[in-house]
């Protein structure tokens, strides 16, 4: 069937954020989506949860697996207008971006977008457009002959190894030189793709988040930082983010810093996600993103600014459209007064939830925004070692920066979680189990619409 009516694309459209946009796109733009599925089990097992999946803002529903880009491209143009693409996830910026060129988008820039999943390609594009811009030393590598010899031509006392096209800090090591030949061996031996060796920088890690304009001009939306701790065998281990606000002396350097890199990059119409360390001698970039702030973290932006701003809207509007948006009129003093943040648990081993204490204390409590992830009996949680396996999270708020880190860890100090890694259940214990485990089948259960992706070859 032809729908010639304009359309975007979003890939694998079950987060949050993809939900968010089909919204936004079909209720303020007129736009519908055409949702790209890349796996059976995953649409299975997520599409009949989200009812917005199978209403009038969804103009199609395409399985893509087996289907190189230009087959994707062809189908699309011969059955659609399509206007824009919406890569809301670190991931999905390289194959759309590939996708946005195949279907002559404005929006497409090959020279630039493929970088921001590259780390070492994007380091080297912000220096080579503005040397002026600190960066620490920084190369890909392959054996530990490539690490033994970069940090002594640096001379580096740590290092960190990391994918060159990672995210949700998964796989990020640390080392100390004299290099351990032993462990820098078995952890490039691990890697699954290129490595990225890196000067390590000792200092608090901060986040940037904005919008990119049609002229490559950045917005800065939102400035915050991370706690981490060291569980699980992880160093860094995240547990919760804080905005910071504008009265902190690393707030206008962060932005300013923040500004020059990105319009280094050359990015235009995009959200952005960018990441710094400040030392004493002040920002160093540990890598940006041509995408939103994880964990619905922008709409936290957006609330400390108050409920005219919509980061969600205008990022909308740029993945369809040239045409400048309005500049909003941001509210610091009001940011400044509701400082945003996230909580976020850990899990020490996997297992299937069956209790899940303090959740009636969390939604009682006054700094309680919404829940990001809410566990729930039948939730499969795993051993908690980067971001992307996270037990739960949730947002808060507080009026000073020191109010919300009492509010994250009194957070994680509330909610407990109980599963089949214990023993001992009885059988009506465990029916809490059982029947979030049939709610989930249930919501699963395949649609006959579903069947249409067997046709679209």
């Amino acid at each position: 069937m032809t729908d010639r009516r304009v359309a975007a694309v979003i890939l694998d459209p079950y987060r949050p954020y993809a939900l968010l946009m089909i919204e936004r796109l079909y209720h303020r733009f007129g736009i519908r989506t055409v949702c790209l599925h890349q796996d059976w089990r995953t649409r299975l097992l997520l599409e009949g949860r989200h009812r917005q999946l199978r209403s009038s803002a969804v103009s199609a529903h395409y399985m893509v697996g087996d289907l190189g880009w230009d087959r994707v491209a062809q189908i699309l143009r011969a059955r659609h207008n399509i206007v824009g693409v919406l890569p809301y996830e670190e991931g999905m910026v390289r194959p759309l971006a590939e996708l946005a060129g195949l279907l002559g988008l404005s929006w497409a820039q090959p020279d630039v977008l493929p970088a921001f999943r590259d780390k070492q390609a994007l380091k080297a594009l912000v220096v080579r457009n503005d040397p002026s811009i600190r960066m620490n030393a920084f190369t890909n590598v392959s054996t530990t002959e490539d690490v033994v010899d970069f940090a002594r031509t640096h001379s580096m006392r740590r290092f960190v190894l990391k994918p060159n096209d990672g995210s949700g800090n998964t796989d990020v090591a640390f080392f100390d030189t004299p290099v351990d030949l032993v462990a820098v061996t078995e952890h490039l031996r691990r890697s699954t793709g290129p490595v990225l060796m890196e000067q390590f920088i000792e200092g608090p890690e901060y986040w940037v988040n904005g919008q990119m304009d049609s002229d490559g001009e950045p917005l800065v939306q939102g400035v915050g930082t991370y706690i981490r701790i060291h569980e699980n065998g992880v160093r860094n281990l995240e547990i919760g983010s804080t905005a910071v606000p504008t009265s902190d002396p690393n707030f206008p350097v962060l932005a300013e810093y923040a500004r020059n890199v990105m319009r280094a990059t050359g990015l235009r119409r995009s959200p952005f996600h960018l990441e710094a360390i400040i030392d004493a001698r002040g920002p160093c970039l540990v890598e940006v993103g041509a995408r939103f702030c994880g964990d619905l973290v922008v709409l936290l932006d957006q609330w400390q600014h108050g409920l005219a701003m919509d980061f969600v809207d205008m990022a909308c509007h740029y993945y369809v459209s040239a045409v400048p948006y309005p500049i909003p009129t941001l509210n610091w003093a009001r940011y400044d007064q509701h400082l945003a943040g996230t909580a976020t648990g850990t899990s020490p081993v996997d297992q299937r939830l069956i209790e899940v204490e303090g959740i009636d204390a969390i939604n009682d409590s006054p700094h309680f925004l919404w829940w990001i992830k809410k566990p729930a009996p039948g939730d499969h949680v795993e051993r908690t070692l980067s971001l992307t396996g996270r037990a739960w999270s949730m947002a808060l708020w507080a009026p000073s920066p020191a109010a919300l880190d009492d509010a994250i860890y009194w957070s994680r100090e509330t909610l407990a979680l109980r599963g089949t890694a214990e023993s001992g259940w009885t059988l009506g214990q465990r029916v809490p189990l059982y029947r979030g485990l049939a709610g989930k089948a249930w919501s699963s259960r395949p649609r006959l619409y579903q069947a249409k992706a067997l046709m679209t070859r």
